[in-house]
């Protein structure tokens, strides 16, 4: 697939993420949402802890408490999530939004996911397209942040 096609699939993959999440929010109330580990996720200070780190994290959303300030973006999710007692900033990058469900499972929506990380995909007034350019590893590694990092080196690509 060229970078054209790729700008073009990502573009179209997060607007539709985006609009199955208004329409989970809309529909189910509570839904849940399942995010893969990604560089630029980031659930508040706590981070991902456990198998979180290998399979994702299971985030619930719901309309009627625990989460507030709710911020649908073309790029990302930002929330404050409630976990515990403690409320927690999230910022959830649309390409790694794995799938939505609700509470008794009847509709499960799986999505493909981008898990390598992209400089951000501008449009600009014109309809014109940024180029994607993968980082590499090293970008990111000294970064000490609370960021997931992913060491995609080790995985093997289908």
């Amino acid at each position: 697939m060229d970078k054209g096609n790729l700008i073009e699939e990502i573009l179209n993959l997060r607007k539709f993420k985006r609009q199955l999440f208004d329409l989970y929010w809309d529909g189910f109330g509570t839904f849940f949402l399942h995010a893969l580990p990604h560089p630029k996720l980031v659930i508040g200070k706590r981070g991902l802890v456990g198998d979180e780190k290998e399979s994702g994290i299971v985030l619930v959303f719901s309309p009627k408490g625990g989460v507030r300030n709710l911020d649908l973006q073309e790029e990302w999710i930002y929330a404050e999530l409630q976990f515990g007692y403690v409320w927690e900033e999230v910022f959830i990058p649309w390409d790694c939004v794995l799938r939505y469900f609700d509470k008794t499972q009847t509709t499960i929506t799986n999505m493909k996911v981008f898990t390598a990380e992209f400089e951000d995909v501008k449009q600009t007034s014109r309809g014109e397209k940024t180029v994607l350019t993968e980082k590499k590893e090293g970008d990111t590694k000294d970064d000490k942040s609370n960021v997931i990092q992913v060491d995609f080196g080790s995985k093997s690509k289908q």
